[in-house]
């Protein structure tokens, strides 16, 4: 094992004139994410920042309390993206008033072709739950994630039901790559 004293040479019995000089250990090379910071009450989870508001409201709604603390509803593009929420809905579950969680993406303009909220993009991953989406009543058309057989899945809902929102935003200070 290494001693730290042998390493720098930093004898206490050494007689220098230069006792308060500091000697910097060498750099090496690394190559690490550092994570950046994110709001109060929002948790970082990859790249971005999450927090469900426990308010209940419409799609709508649900976007505009979300734009309220800065952020948009969260939109899901893979899974190793639902993973993280997933982790971080059963880390919060106890603070978590609601079941049933509204996320971006809606099939306003072309049915069964959901977009992120704002954007032309198309979204192309889905964790749908069985039977879904199938647009009931011809009016579904807003994206909501529950908890089935202890996963989350996805339903296409009536955008003026009550849910509540995940919010996602971009963190404070982005991550720095050290190295």
């Amino acid at each position: 094992m290494m001693n730290v004293d042998d390493e720098y040479n930093d004898d206490a019995d050494d007689d220098h004139d230069d006792e308060d000089e500091i000697t910097e250990p060498p750099l090496r090379s690394l190559s690490v994410a550092v994570r950046g910071d994110c709001p109060a009450g929002f948790e970082s989870l990859g790249m971005s920042c999450f927090v469900v508001l426990n308010v209940k409201g419409s799609y709508a709604a649900g976007q505009k309390y979300c734009e309220m603390v800065g952020a948009s509803l969260a939109v899901i593009r893979s899974q190793d993206e639902e993973a993280l929420i997933d982790g971080y809905l059963r880390r919060n579950i106890s603070q978590i008033q609601e079941d049933q969680i509204w996320i971006g993406g809606t099939d306003l303009l072309q049915e069964g072709t959901f977009l992120v909220p704002g954007t032309q993009e198309v979204l192309t991953y889905f964790n749908w739950a069985p039977g879904q989406p199938d647009n009931y009543g011809r009016g579904e058309h807003c994206l909501d994630i529950f908890r089935d057989d202890a996963q989350l899945r996805w339903n296409d809902q009536l955008c003026n039901t009550d849910r509540v929102p995940l919010c996602q935003r971009e963190q404070i200070e982005p991550p720095i790559i050290v190295g």
